[in-house]
């Protein structure tokens, strides 16, 4: 737990010294610890000591988040199994781009980005295939005679010019090597485009009465199961982070703190709905009971309730 922290406050760090803004959740299972936005750049970061305890369910959660948000989802960790995680080396956690904290240093303050990545057998490069050809043809290759000297097949290097195939490190190297140049292409870890399930079914009948209630406003609701809120709601470009309970608890009352944090990061909305509560403010994170919603009749009203709650609670902290 403390190498947790420690690697914690270690990529914090990284991501505060080069700009970026940071907010950081401690959600037990959340499929992000951080969030951390400069400019035009906005990723969702999972820290773990061993990146292969990084589950499938927090996988897809995470790419639903980057894929809503149009941001970058990323993990960064020590070790796979009983290895460390080598630096300048990019590896992959069910369809997530994932480094050590080195990487992460190279990438953010030295502006070096990997271009190696970890696959079965070892380590490849992506090539830019026409580039690679312009190279043979201006040393003078025919296919086949790089081919040879290469040892690999007509075929194999065909499929490098085409873009079609990853390069083993080793031939990589060779190549750039005997032409002086170098013919990796980078990972932009930064500007990572991920495809997301977006189709989840509500977990509880209650989520599922305020998912349908919120439909009903032309709102579309997507469900996120690993993270202090439940849903993303949104309906153009308005999106709210979206928590749902019982009732009104501790637990309740730290969600919508971290939400209130997370949501300054990624500029969007954030509120929460309960069963039975009091109406109240947590930060800027309205606390509604579900029959509040029965009120309502479009996203426009309800846009305008959680501004007025603001406004309302500020009022009352600076009366």
């Amino acid at each position: 737990m403390m190498e947790k922290e420690r690697l914690l406050r270690i990529v914090e760090g990284i991501f505060k010294g080069t700009g970026f803004k940071v907010a950081r959740m401690e959600f037990r299972g959340s499929c992000f610890d951080l969030a951390a936005s400069r400019l035009f750049l906005l990723l969702f970061v999972k820290i773990l000591q061993n990146i292969d305890s990084f589950t499938e369910e927090q996988a897809e959660d995470l790419k639903r988040l980057a894929k809503l948000f149009e941001a970058s989802p990323l993990i960064v960790g020590f070790r796979s199994k009983n290895e460390e995680l080598e630096e300048g080396v990019v590896y992959e956690r069910h369809g997530v781009h994932a480094l050590n904290p080195q990487t992460l240093y190279n990438v953010l303050v030295e502006n070096e980005l990997p271009a190696i990545f970890a696959g079965r057998g070892g380590f490849y490069v992506k090539v830019n295939g026409k580039y690679l050809r312009e190279l043979r043809e201006s040393h003078g290759y025919s296919v086949g005679e790089l081919a040879e000297l290469l040892g690999v097949s007509r075929k194999s290097l065909q499929n490098y010019e085409k873009g079609e195939q990853a390069m083993s490190l080793e031939i990589a190297l060779r190549l750039e090597e005997l032409f002086d140049a170098p013919v990796a292409r980078p990972v932009d870890i930064l500007n990572s485009k991920v495809e997301a399930k977006m189709n989840v079914e509500p977990e509880t009948e209650l989520e599922k009465e305020i998912f349908n209630r919120l439909e009903t406003f032309g709102m579309r609701v997507v469900k996120i199961k690993k993270a202090p809120f439940d849903a993303i709601s949104k309906e153009e470009g308005l999106k709210i982070l979206t928590g749902i309970s019982e009732r009104r608890t501790t637990s309740t009352l730290k969600r919508a703190q971290m939400v209130n944090e997370v949501s300054k990061i990624i500029h969007s909305d954030g509120l929460f709905i309960l069963k039975k509560t009091k109406t109240e403010v947590v930060g800027e994170i309205p606390l509604i009971p579900k029959e509040k919603l029965d009120e309502i009749r479009d996203a426009d009203e309800l846009m305008k309730m959680i501004e007025e709650l603001k406004k309302e609670i500020k009022r009352k902290i600076f009366s």
